[in-house]
């Protein structure tokens, strides 16, 4: 009797590590199968899963239509240009709400916002939540209500890493 309880405890203490790994194994492996998707974007003190929106219809689409579930909370999508900019974000069809992290050419964060409110539709447009503009050179989007994003700070400098460079980084 007294080997159940110990039992229970390392099964109870496995599982959840497991699961951990296995997340984080899968993670690795599509930055490494899909380098032209997919990246990581190291922070001070987290590394960032970022889905990559480098053409006009990626960029266009972002997070649109995408559910909350279907987003894990500390992912986030990495919107690469050429060159610097102003750049506008709106939040059309949108189903949580999300922190910008406007970055320079070096992925230095120069500018946030945080918490811009989500929108379901594209209908009335008036009504779609919009952010200011911002001269930068990338945007980073990621859930508002993400641990890591509520580190992330004006001043902090990220590191992209992927085994496929794209050129706009270069």
């Amino acid at each position: 009797m007294k080997m159940m309880p110990l039992l229970r405890f390392k099964l109870n203490g496995i599982l959840p590590l497991f699961l951990l790994l296995t997340l984080l194994g899968a993670c690795q492996d599509q930055v490494e199968k899909d380098p032209t998707n997919w990246a990581w974007l190291d922070a001070p003190q987290d590394k960032i899963l970022v889905k990559l929106a480098i053409d006009q219809d990626t960029q266009v689409k972002g997070l649109s239509g995408t559910r909350d579930a279907d987003w894990p909370e500390d992912q986030g999508m990495l919107f690469v240009y050429d060159e610097d900019g102003g750049r506008g974000f709106w939040m059309p069809d949108t189903y949580f709400d999300l922190d910008l992290f406007f970055l320079d050419a070096n992925f230095k964060v120069v500018d946030v916002e945080r918490k811009v409110p989500h929108f379901i539709g594209r209908f009335p447009e008036d009504r779609i939540p919009r952010v200011r503009v911002v001269w930068s050179r990338h945007v980073l989007e990621m859930k508002a209500k993400s641990e890591v994003s509520k580190r992330l700070k004006v001043g902090d400098q990220l590191r992209f890493r992927s085994p496929q460079i794209p050129p706009q980084i270069k």
